[in-house]
């Protein structure tokens, strides 16, 4: 029976040393090719094109593939009046390209070309817009209005979505953060409960291996009590989860508002039209089956032992299928295809070491610490040590993993250091980060220090107690009497040192076993709050780039700031100017760029320069746009430019002076939606 047993355990460390080893290596040898989302690449005209003579056709490249159902793109003069054909389609040929038609002759004018893009791989929606130019026939440039509203904001749905990506949450923003937090806990907790069962549980020692009844008692109270009291509950609260997830979606496409995101004939298009829906429909149908074995455990009258193992087995697949499902439709399988299986199974991995270390933490919370709330301490500290061992290399394994598949997923969205905390997904990760590390001090507490002193006080106890066993006495005199030596029986006095030990032991092995019962309590809240900066990172992750800033009837106020047009001076790198930049409105679409020069030494206007302005989104890494910026009245350089999504923005502003020297200066904004 022990060699068996042990046998099963050398098999079970080999599979997940394996695991472990296949993601080291793919940690260190792979690289992240992954796109947060169907993010623009480049287009036909491209960006701020300048065209002699009107196109036929807008053509857009994507970073993922596109749902051809729900991706399009329109495009509207600068009278806001629609110039497309109205046939926006993904191309038979590339399903990462978006192709429509424009009508003929166009004239000379500023054509706002506005696209939706909906990621085929994890469902999440992006909007943007750009522009280009028809030029008069004698080279004259026309220009947008600075002082209408930017064309295109009411196409394609808008929306009043942008605080999920400007680290501001808005009730949108807080639904989708808990629908995945809901989804991400439920799993990892399940998951976590199956692993248990099979990985520590069946270590423990059988009734035929145990010399206490109340240890074999608890040890197979545990499964019993997660199928009554925890397993119905987790699933249909992860079915209703992963509903909301998909709901959540729908919201993006339907300008934030319920009644067109509860609409069946939305949610049906997005489950069938794409491969995000199709894994979708697969987790539904995962967890639906495991609630089926769940309420046949319920319900089923005693079932036999092998019945009850087959479920056990059953449950076990079904969760680690949950996991495949949920990863297949992440920014996980967003990869090309060469690195697609690598990418995936790091993503799995780091799921199975949630539930082996936070999925382990809640199990011990709800389904052991309650078992021994009414036994006795001595048997509560005799359980806690000899119990939490079997686990404690598991919960290592789990942090093992959870350390080297974390940074490959993280590298998928930051691109250095410093987006830690010029991005809502850095800040994010940064308190995971920080969350992380209190866990492992927590678990370091009580596994290198509580546990061995409890463990200590629960021997020095146990000695205590046997010393005032009745017949001790007379079986201690009669062994050292066969083995030659003496043995002084117990005197009366003896008899109350050792009774005051034993309650001093006592005393101090309830005070430890409290304390790490405690600690074992509350440890699982740190955990709760590293699955809340999953789900803030799975939202701030996404760079979704509404197309309107005005309301429409019937949508949903946004809580985020009105634009305000921005001003800053600073100086140059080399201090020889003062550069005073004004972008106005300061929203998202098109805006105006107005920088004035002036010298430091006579305070000046500087005019005899070419003034040179470069944007960048801190976000996301969403291209640098160059605008040569051309001189107006009173001294300044002006020009027209896009603001692509809401965020934070970095201008790079390059001054030319006439000896030909470059002189710099860099201004961060942050542009409200």
């Amino acid at each position: 029976m022990l060699i068996s047993k042990a046998l099963r355990l050398l098999a079970r460390w080999q599979l997940v040393i394996g695991a472990v080893l296949v993601a080291a290596a793919l940690f260190l040898g792979l690289p992240g090719t992954v796109e947060a989302h169907a993010v623009l690449l480049r287009s036909d005209p491209s960006q701020d094109a300048l065209l002699r003579a009107a196109p036929t056709e807008v053509r857009l490249w994507f970073s993922e593939d596109l749902n051809p159902a729900l991706s399009s793109a329109a495009v509207v003069n600068s009278h806001n009046q629609r110039v497309d054909k109205g046939d926006a389609h993904v191309s038979s040929g590339d399903p990462r390209e978006l192709d429509l038609a424009l009508k003929a002759n166009l004239p000379p004018d500023v054509y706002v070309v506005v696209w939706r893009s909906v990621s085929n791989v994890d469902g999440h929606v992006l909007r943007g817009s750009f522009l280009f130019t028809i030029a008069e026939p004698n080279g004259a440039i026309p220009r947008l209005n600075a002082n209408a509203p930017p064309p295109g904001q009411d196409l394609l749905g808008g929306g009043n979505t942008s605080s999920l990506y400007t680290g501001q949450i808005d009730a949108i923003g807080l639904f989708n953060l808990i629908v995945v937090t809901l989804s991400e806990l439920g799993a990892i907790f399940w998951v976590g409960a199956q692993l248990w069962r099979f990985f520590v549980l069946e270590a423990l020692p059988t009734s035929e291996e145990s010399d206490s009844p109340e240890a074999e008692a608890i040890r197979q109270s545990m499964p019993v009590r997660f199928v009554r009291r925890f397993a119905v509950p987790t699933l249909l609260l992860l079915l209703l989860a992963n509903l909301g997830v998909l709901i959540g979606q729908a919201l993006f496409l339907s300008n934030g508002q319920w009644s067109g995101a509860l609409a069946p004939s939305l949610l049906m298009e997005m489950v069938k039209s794409s491969r995000f829906g199709t894994f979708w429909l697969g987790r539904e149908v995962v967890i639906v089956l495991a609630l089926a074995v769940a309420l046949y455990q319920l319900l089923a009258p005693r079932p036999p032992a092998r019945v009850e193992r087959a479920c056990a087995w059953l449950n076990l697949l079904l969760g680690l299928a949950l996991f495949g499902a949920m990863t297949l439709s992440s920014h996980a399988a967003a990869v090309s295809s060469n690195v697609f299986l690598f990418s995936v199974l790091i993503d799995w991995l780091h799921l199975l070491g949630s539930a082996f270390w936070i999925g382990g933490m809640f199990y011990i919370v709800t389904c052991y610490l309650p078992l021994l709330e009414q036994k006795a301490t001595p048997l509560r500290a005799q359980s806690l040590t000899s119990v939490l061992p079997y686990y404690s290399p598991w919960a290592i394994v789990g942090v093992v993993l959870l350390t080297l598949t974390g940074p490959f997923s993280a590298s998928f969205h930051l691109t250095g250091p410093g987006e830690l905390l010029t991005t809502a997904y850095g800040r994010a990760l940064l308190i995971k980060i920080v969350l992380v590390g209190a866990l492992l001090l927590t678990s370091a507490y009580h596994v290198l220090f509580l546990r061995p002193r409890l463990k200590r006080e629960y021997r020095k106890y146990a000695y205590c107690l046997e010393r005032l066993e009745p017949g001790r006495q007379d079986l201690a005199v009669e062994q050292a009497a066969r083995a030659g030596t003496a043995e002084e029986p117990e005197t009366a006095p003896r008899q109350k040192r050792w009774t005051r030990q034993l309650k001093l032991r006592e005393k101090r092995l309830t005070r430890l076993t409290a304390r790490l019962t405690t600690v074992l309590r509350w440890e699982p809240l740190l955990g709760v709050g590293v699955l809340v900066c999953v789900g803030l990172m799975n939202v701030f992750a996404g760079t979704l780039t509404p197309t309107t800033a005005l309301t429409q009837p019937g949508t949903t106020v946004s809580s985020t700031p009105t634009p305000k047009p921005f001003t800053t001076s600073v100086a140059t790198s080399d201090g020889r100017f003062t550069v005073t930049l004004t972008v106005s409105p300061n929203r998202f679409g098109t805006n105006t760029f107005t920088v004035k020069v002036s010298d430091r030494q006579t305070q000046r206007p500087t005019t005899q320069v070419g003034v040179t302005l470069y944007l960048n989104m801190l976000d996301m890494d969403m291209g640098t746009e160059v605008l040569n910026l051309q001189p107006i009245a009173g001294g300044s350089f002006s020009g027209h430019g896009d603001l692509t999504m809401s965020g934070d923005w970095l201008a790079r502003v390059q001054i030319r002076t006439l000896d030909n020297r470059l002189h710099e200066a860099q201004i961060k904004f942050f542009t409200p939606f």
